[in-house]
């Protein structure tokens, strides 16, 4: 542990695993964490990847307090404790909701915050799930110095990672999970030395991936194959899942693969079941549908689930 790094106090804002991650990863680092704000429990809500932080709390000792929120009289409450240790850094990571300004400039050196993209490419949120959608080979990591804007701020350090044919959100995510605290435990330094840099971001090449709600994960049939089987992919746990209509009936599909066989049908058609799982006709080429989950029913197969040749997927009223 240099003693750059010992003499630059920080505050930690944390959610998620990756929070988690990459606290315990600074902390491995030698990094002085003065102070953590950790996504309170009772107020996770749905969020995924949501994970407790007592472990690495009563481990290191931890300055600690809980958030609901960074806004409002909280926030206040939040800003107030923060000056107590008069951070140099703050570091924020696994969180959606964005700095409140007098705590963005307590910091001397200003915040900084991780995105899983290459920025400026996929600001905005749900990077992984639309990694995946998209179809895209390579997605990455960036650390950046945070404005007030959303994932707009300098770039301090980045890397690619691959996007495999057979990811889901979680595989993607554990992978660029590690990468963010491996970049995190090389910028410390850096910054704690004045070493860093700051790239600013191409504004012509941002792109801008919107937010998504559970009820976006509705499956279109007249897609193509490839692309259904990405979106499935995107979508499975730990998300809410893709779903659709089954005579009346809401059903998630959590895993699909791809199927080459002589046979075809309309859109969303099934065309046979058996214990491999119900192979359905798309706008182009078949999916075989493994593993599927009726509304208020537990997780099955699509045999076990009842689903029968001649059904059709998209149905919104019972046949």
């Amino acid at each position: 542990m240099t003693n750059a790094l010992r003499d630059m106090p920080i505050l930690f804002v944390g959610a998620r695993i990756v929070g988690k991650q990459c606290l315990t990863a600074a902390l491995k680092a030698g990094a002085n964490v003065a102070g953590l704000l950790y996504l309170d429990d009772k107020k996770a809500g749905v969020t995924v990847a949501h994970t407790q932080f007592d472990e690495v709390i009563a481990q290191y000792a931890l300055n600690a307090r809980p958030f609901a929120s960074l806004k409002g009289e909280e926030g206040i409450g939040h800003l107030d404790w923060a000056k107590t240790f008069a951070p140099r850094l703050g570091v924020v990571c696994g969180v959606s909701e964005l700095i409140r300004d007098d705590l963005l400039t307590l910091p001397s050196l200003g915040f900084i915050g991780m995105h899983p993209t290459m920025l400026p490419i996929g600001r905005g949120r749900a990077p992984i799930p639309w990694a995946i959608i998209l179809g895209l080979k390579e997605t990455g990591v960036t650390w950046f110095y945070v404005d007030p804007g959303a994932d707009t701020g300098d770039i301090l350090i980045q890397n690619a990672v691959p996007v495999l044919d057979t990811d889901t959100s979680a595989t993607l995510g554990a992978r660029t999970d590690d990468v963010a605290a491996e970049l995190l435990c090389k910028a410390l330094p850096l910054l704690a030395s004045g070493r860093a840099l700051r790239i600013k971001q191409d504004e012509r090449a941002a792109t801008v991936w919107p937010r998504r709600r559970p009820e976006d994960g509705i499956i279109d049939w007249s897609r193509d194959a490839g692309a259904l089987c990405r979106w499935i992919r995107a979508l499975t746990h730990p998300y809410p899942g893709a779903f659709t209509y089954l005579t009346g009936r809401k059903l998630w599909i959590w895993s699909a693969e791809r199927a080459s066989v002589p046979l075809a049908g309309a859109p969303g058609e099934v065309l046979a079941v058996d214990h491999r799982g119900a192979l359905v006709s798309t706008g182009k080429g078949l999916l075989n549908i493994t593993h599927v989950q009726w509304d208020g029913r537990p997780e099955a197969s699509a045999l076990e689930a009842g689903i029968k040749p001649h059904m059709r997927f998209g149905q919104l009223l019972a046949a």
